[in-house]
């Protein structure tokens, strides 16, 4: 699923944005605050966390869009991203 349609917000959402729909949705979803058995809460807000961890880095944000949303016509390029992300 998209980050941001997890998060329920638009692709050009600023951060403070970003931050207040995961606020909202973490305090929905947070298994201490959620004893609703029926919904898997500890895998949702696995979920908005890494959608929210992803979004809130200028950097990973970047990448998840360029990885995402663009067609990537050099294979290196992709390969030089991930191998940045990963060393930084």
């Amino acid at each position: 699923m998209d980050y941001f349609e997890q998060l329920g917000v638009g692709r050009d959402a600023t951060t403070t944005e970003i931050k207040k729909a995961y606020r909202k949705l973490a305090n929905k979803y947070h298994p201490d605050k959620n004893n609703d058995s029926g919904i898997d809460v500890e895998e949702q807000f696995q979920l908005i966390k890494t959608a929210y961890d992803t979004l809130s880095d200028p950097q990973k944000r970047k990448l998840y869009l360029k990885s995402n949303y663009t067609l990537i016509t050099d294979p290196r390029e992709v390969a030089d991203s991930f191998w940045q992300s990963a060393l930084s």
